[in-house]
């Protein structure tokens, strides 16, 4: 047998193992009724994200002054979002201008009713791992606390990266490069951040949600998948609302074809939340020879 030939082998070996790797993710995938879970999920993402970016919002308000870099700010949390400009823009960025001390303490109220969501996050995360949810109610919202504030302060480093990379570029690259050589690294820089963010962010959610105890190494695979996948889907879902999706909807839905196409996106982020933990699980129980039992957590009682 030559290279070519060997080669040949070992890609189809690989093609074969892929796809039987893929067939046994989305068995389990519909063994656990992972789109049904993604409706729930998609559900109290629909009603937590408000009070989040409005908390997240209040927050920064106290620590960016400048109205340009507020406005960089909410182009970047918005275009995470596809279609949720719509319906918080102008809610937003009046709260940001208004700002009081009453309104930040409202707010915090406002989150922790909010993080219902970690409930319906838990129970989908905890299908796919086939465990029981044993934390008690405070236990579970202050985890949801917790994981709220690693998400923001995501966003923030994210957004502060952005920030010093555009002063940057302008005060120092433009004197160096021409423009079309910055536009394009500026591109790829804003593509790669947009993709570590997003993977960040995923890590984040495999770490603390699920009641079982993981390492950052068995929940990798799937916190990459998912991470390049939502971005991904991210563009391909703004593509499609720029083309025709919000004509079609809006003759069919009227005034809130923007709330089906909200839930619709949320939807998909939760699939992809739910498959990323999936194929964690699948590389686990791989690693293990077959079988792999999880325990919930220890003291969580």
């Amino acid at each position: 047998m030559n290279r070519r030939e060997k080669i040949g082998v070992v890609a189809i070996t690989f093609v074969r193992a892929l796809f039987a790797f893929l067939l046994e993710v989305y068995a389990k995938f519909i063994e656990h009724r992972g789109a049904l879970l993604a409706g729930g999920i998609a559900f109290f993402i629909f009603f937590s994200l408000f009070p989040f970016l409005l908390f997240t919002g209040v927050i920064l308000a106290y620590v960016l002054e400048d109205q340009a870099v507020r406005a960089q700010l909410m182009s970047y949390v918005f275009d995470n979002f596809p279609v949720f400009a719509d319906l918080t823009r102008g809610t937003i960025e009046e709260l940001i201008t208004k700002r009081s001390s009453a309104g930040v303490i409202a707010l915090i109220g406002f989150l922790w009713a909010g993080t219902n969501l970690f409930g319906g996050l838990a129970i989908g995360l905890n299908a796919v791992y086939e465990v029981a949810e044993t934390r008690n109610l405070l236990l579970q919202r202050l985890i949801a606390i917790v994981v709220y504030l690693m998400i923001a302060g995501l966003i923030i480093l994210s957004f502060g990266a952005t920030a010093i990379a555009s002063v940057f570029r302008d005060e120092v690259l433009r004197m160096l490069f021409p423009d079309q050589v910055i536009a394009v690294t500026w591109t790829i820089f804003s593509l790669a951040l947009g993709a570590i963010s997003t993977i960040l962010l995923f890590l984040v959610v495999y770490k603390m949600v699920p009641n079982v105890k993981v390492g950052l190494s068995s929940i990798l695979p799937g916190t990459i998948v998912a991470g390049l996948g939502w971005e991904l889907a991210k563009y391909g879902f703004a593509v499609y609302l720029s083309t025709f999706a919000r004509q079609g909807y809006g003759l069919i839905y009227g005034s809130f074809a923007t709330i089906v196409l909200l839930m619709f996106w949320l939807y998909i982020s939760a699939v992809l939340l739910l498959l990323g933990a999936e194929i964690n699980v699948a590389f686990r129980r791989r690693a293990s020879g077959g079988v792999k039992s999880f325990e919930p957590r220890k003291g969580s009682k």
